[in-house]
């Protein structure tokens, strides 16, 4: 079936992905400006609030205050006129968030794909050797980003998961810093956003404008997978410590995304080696794993939101979360009524790659409702991708 939802920005389209991606990329990232024009502000001295909310008389200068009337000033012609001048090959490369080996921008093959295969964003993952000597230093890596964005068309994101704790890329150069659970434990949720807010800082000296963090999931089993990554066991207590953290980043020009959606709290076997299952009812599910999306969607305006590879039987006996149009059109977009950017978990995880190829997973994806596939590493792999939606249109899959 063709693609289609209405995004907050009043556009109906088919294939909305490309719409709501470029969207995205306009307002939020080119946002910034050049965030490695200049020395990074300082994080906002603003308070911190919980529960706080944004007039809509007032817009802001964050990323949380994107307004449908400042949209209504010319950003939808802009976005228009943008997407009009581009290719099929660039719309689809647009779709396609990726990684890489090593720190040689040309010798890992990401020029190519930025330049010549159009992919809409990368990672740096300490994990990839991306921070390796020389790009050990904050002054290289910053390099590095203004280099790759000097070879795309529309701005880049470009992204790691700084969350704290065990998941802290940035420790290479700022040393450790509290996790999810430490940040709960003090019982002051401005600990979470004076974290996120000078994570953002951090980020944007290296030319990072996106974090995919922080985790929502909801810790309701033991020993758990991801237990010192997640805020704690109570759904209202994860949105108010996540929303915080959530609003540091924000507000401080990078932008948030919460995961894992629908919620990998009650999983204990990792995604990365195989499919978790979560048999819950509809009603603990809506009660537990998506009662923080139901608060923060509405409240705290995320940017992002990443879908993984969890099966849930009362929300879709067949496809994992990532690649069901049950989980992400059906759930996330029509009944928790979010319309920002989804992105996928990497689809080279086992939970996905033990059963789909990744061009097969990524067309899944896009069906499913995601607007942005994160996994390729190589030109190649990009390039089966682009192939795959192509025939995927082809077919009418897509339209």
């Amino acid at each position: 079936m063709p693609v289609q939802h209405t995004n907050r920005w009043g556009l109906t389209t088919i294939s909305t992905a490309f719409s709501v991606v470029i969207c995205f990329m306009v307002l939020c990232l080119s946002g910034c400006t050049d965030p490695l024009a200049s020395t990074p502000a300082s994080p906002t001295s603003t308070p911190f609030t919980p529960g706080a909310t944004t007039s809509p008389a007032t817009p802001k200068a964050d990323l949380n205050g994107v307004t449908v009337e400042s949209l209504n000033r010319g950003t939808v012609a802009k976005v228009q006129q943008i997407m009009a001048g581009l290719s099929l090959d660039q719309k689809l490369g647009q779709l396609i968030v990726v990684e890489y080996l090593g720190n040689s921008y040309q010798g890992s093959g990401l020029q190519t794909m930025i330049s010549t295969l159009h992919v809409g964003g990368f990672m740096y993952q300490q994990s990839n050797h991306n921070f390796d000597a020389p790009d050990d230093q904050m002054n290289n890596v910053a390099n590095f980003s203004r280099q790759a964005n000097s070879d795309a068309r529309i701005p880049l994101l470009i992204a790691t998961d700084q969350e704290g704790g065990l998941v802290n890329r940035l420790a290479k150069f700022h040393g450790p810093l509290p996790s999810a659970q430490a940040m709960a434990a003090t019982g002051n949720p401005h600990v979470a956003y004076a974290q996120g807010a000078q994570a953002a800082r951090w980020m944007l000296e290296l030319g990072i404008n996106a974090d995919l963090a922080p985790v929502v999931d909801v810790h309701t089993v033991t020993p758990a997978i991801l237990e010192t990554r997640m805020f704690g066991n109570n759904p209202q207590a994860v949105a108010t410590y996540a929303g915080a953290f959530l609003q540091g980043l924000q507000e401080n020009q990078v932008a948030g995304c919460l995961k894992h959606f629908p919620g990998l709290g009650a999983v204990t076997s990792d995604p990365h080696f195989g499919l978790p299952t979560v048999n819950r009812s509809l009603t603990q599910l809506q009660n537990i794993d998506l009662a923080p999306y139901k608060l923060m969607i509405q409240k705290d305006h995320p940017a992002m939101i990443m879908s993984t590879d969890v099966l849930m039987p009362a929300i879709d006996p067949t496809l994992p979360a990532e690649l069901s149009p049950k989980a992400i059109t059906g759930l996330l977009r029509k009944q928790l009524g979010y319309d920002g950017v989804v992105i996928t978990d990497g689809l080279y995880m086992a939970g996905i790659s033990q059963k789909w190829s990744l061009s097969q997973a990524a067309v899944l994806s896009i069906i499913a409702g995601n607007d942005l596939i994160e996994g390729p590493f190589t030109p190649q792999q990009v390039a089966s991708v682009e192939t795959a939606l192509k025939q995927a249109l082809q077919r009418g899959q897509l339209t």
